[in-house]
């Protein structure tokens, strides 16, 4: 299968041409394989360097001052393979490497062994040439990387194989609302795929760069000291979680609160951190336990917990410290009801 690369004619003449770097080199920056590359450099009539010219751009001491240590550190240590090393020094071949090898009477490893070091190399490169569509790194911002965690923890399923490179994120949901909105979370990073089910159900998956493996942690029922010492931090890792799993309502005219999941941990840390910037909250509490069977026959894996906020002047505050966070419409518009209820019921509800 051929790989298909974008490089113009300009960008590879100042390459090859001004930089004078190698096709193996320029190969690795294309990720692709040499061959492409000379084909590329016939395509656009740039003339190749004959061996002999290849030749008088390698450092010579680089070629033959290998120091013993430095070669062993690299082939046992980093586990790097022959051909590696000879990349590592601009070498064509590895001839070089295997002299120094006789040479210094380095044992070189067993055929198995070279070929269970190999496999996540070629794993990786396999993985990065099949890629459909292209994909950005993650921005590196923490307060989208916070929100991006909370609400990965309470709706998202996150893996990654073995040997590969992509970060995989999916869900379902029967909610137009909270499809529209893990299109806008991740639109910019990649192609979200978005399938119906005759139920009315909505299968949302995307692949996401390598740089996106911080949504791994979902799974650990904590929140990471870098999304909750930071209180910027911490608030919008919140308001992912609760656009995953938070409920605004005002049942029987009086406005509330509720977040339930079965983070047991994770609601017991949003507690304890809402209560030191003040704001006091209901639980957490099991509400349901493990192994319950519910109406629809459905039987409860985990525990579920969940905390509350009804008191006017917590949930009040608790909304003016949560509202620049939510990015779910919907929750966004009942957080806003909530309000004007708390509003309405006491005209003289403060803000500390």
């Amino acid at each position: 299968m051929s790989i298909k690369i974008k490089i113009s004619k300009k960008r590879l003449k100042n390459l090859y041409i001004n930089q004078k770097e190698s096709t193996r080199q320029i190969a690795k920056l294309f990720h692709c394989g040499k061959s492409t590359i000379n084909s590329r450099l016939k395509n656009y009539g740039i003339k190749i360097r004959n061996h002999s010219e290849a030749l008088k751009l390698i450092k010579r001491d680089d070629i033959y001052k290998i120091p013993l240590k430095e070669l062993k550190d690299l082939y046992y240590n980093k586990k790097l393979s022959m051909q590696q090393i000879a990349d590592k020094y601009n070498l064509k071949h590895t001839s070089t490497i295997h002299h120094k090898f006789k040479k210094y009477k380095i044992n070189s490893r067993t055929k198995e062994e070279g070929i269970k070091l190999s496999i996540p190399r070629r794993s990786r490169s396999i993985a990065n040439a099949v890629i459909r569509y292209p994909r950005k790194s993650f921005s590196g911002n923490s307060i989208e990387k916070s929100y991006l965690l909370g609400f990965a923890v309470g709706d998202l399923y996150i893996n990654k194989r073995k040997y590969g490179t992509t970060i995989y994120a999916q869900t379902s949901t029967t909610k137009k609302v909270q499809v529209d909105l893990l299109k806008d979370l991740f639109k910019k990073y990649t192609k979200v795929r978005i399938y119906k089910s005759k139920f009315n159900q909505y299968n949302i998956s995307c692949s996401l760069d390598e740089s996106f493996k911080f949504l791994l942690k979902y799974k650990e029922d904590d929140i990471p000291d870098w999304a909750s010492i930071n209180k910027n931090n911490f608030l919008s890792f919140l308001g992912g979680y609760i656009d995953a799993e938070g409920h605004f309502g005002v049942p029987n005219g009086y406005g509330t609160f509720i977040i339930a999941g079965y983070n047991k941990n994770v609601l017991f840390k949003i507690g304890n951190i809402l209560g030191n910037i003040g704001i006091k909250i209901e639980g957490p509490r099991m509400t349901t336990k493990k192994g319950h069977i519910d109406k629809r026959g459905v039987i409860w894996n985990n525990d579920m917990w969940e905390v509350r906020i009804r008191r006017k002047k917590e949930l009040y505050n608790f909304i003016l410290l949560i509202k620049p966070y939510i990015k779910h419409k919907k929750r966004y518009n009942d957080m806003i009801k909530v309000e004007e209820n708390l509003i309405n019921r006491n005209k003289r509800v403060k803000v500390n």
